[in-house]
């Protein structure tokens, strides 16, 4: 519902004549988009992603019988719940850039943004609902609103303003004249660096520690 209303303001750009505005004003609006999407990621892999491993209930013991490992269990959840959410967030970033008609390396970033923020939020919903798992409440509200679901939400979204909040910064002051071309040559490598590490820390760690949480648990 969130997605399509998204959508529809997306859609709705070219109608407003905001292609039309300064570029300042469309990089502006750009970053705003993006970080309305990502405000909906948050708030839905909260409430969607987190839970997961804790709504298996009492029968949570049967997966830690299967023929397979933790890890894979939490890769395969780790993998949909990001794919899902990279399919949507990238498809909506690029009908917002189109309508906008932005340059094509505000485009790109934001379409690496899409996969960063997919990949991180994932990660760390999935990690922070196996470390956090509750296999005795049956209550999808409650494991949400618990420390575990409310300790996520605010990670992820400081994830995301780490993540955002630099690129958006360093477009404004391009587009205001302030960066020259030397500055710009080693500023962009630098920050897709620093998205790629960002990225990283938030996937990797989470996972790496709710495996270890998982298999020290007794089922």
């Amino acid at each position: 519902f969130f997605f399509g209303l998204l959508a529809v303001y997306f859609f709705s750009l070219r109608n407003m004549n905001y292609r039309n505005l300064p570029a300042l004003w469309k990089n502006l609006i750009t970053f705003l988009n993006i970080f309305s999407i990502s405000c909906v990621l948050c708030s839905l892999s909260s409430r969607f992603i987190f839970p997961q491993m804790s709504l298996e209930g009492q029968a949570f013991w049967v997966i830690g019988m299967a023929p397979t490992t933790m890890g894979r269990i939490l890769l395969s959840k780790f993998m949909a719940s990001c794919l899902s959410m990279l399919v949507i967030s990238a498809v909506l970033m690029f009908i917002s850039t189109q309508m906008l008609e932005v340059a094509p390396d505000t485009q790109a970033v934001a379409l690496l943004l899409a996969a960063c923020l997919s990949s991180g939020i994932a990660g760390l919903s999935t990690g922070n609902g196996a470390i956090f798992m509750d296999l005795k409440e049956r209550n999808p509200s409650a494991i949400v609103s618990s420390f575990g679901g409310t300790l996520n939400l605010v990670m992820t979204l400081l994830f995301m303003l780490a993540c955002i909040f630099p690129v958006a910064l360093f477009f404004h002051y391009k587009q205001l004249g302030y960066l020259d071309d030397t500055i710009l040559r080693f500023a962009r490598p630098i920050l897709v660096l620093l998205l790629i590490f960002l990225t990283a820390i938030a996937t990797v760690v989470p996972l790496l520690a709710a495996r270890t949480s998982l298999c020290r648990r007794d089922y």
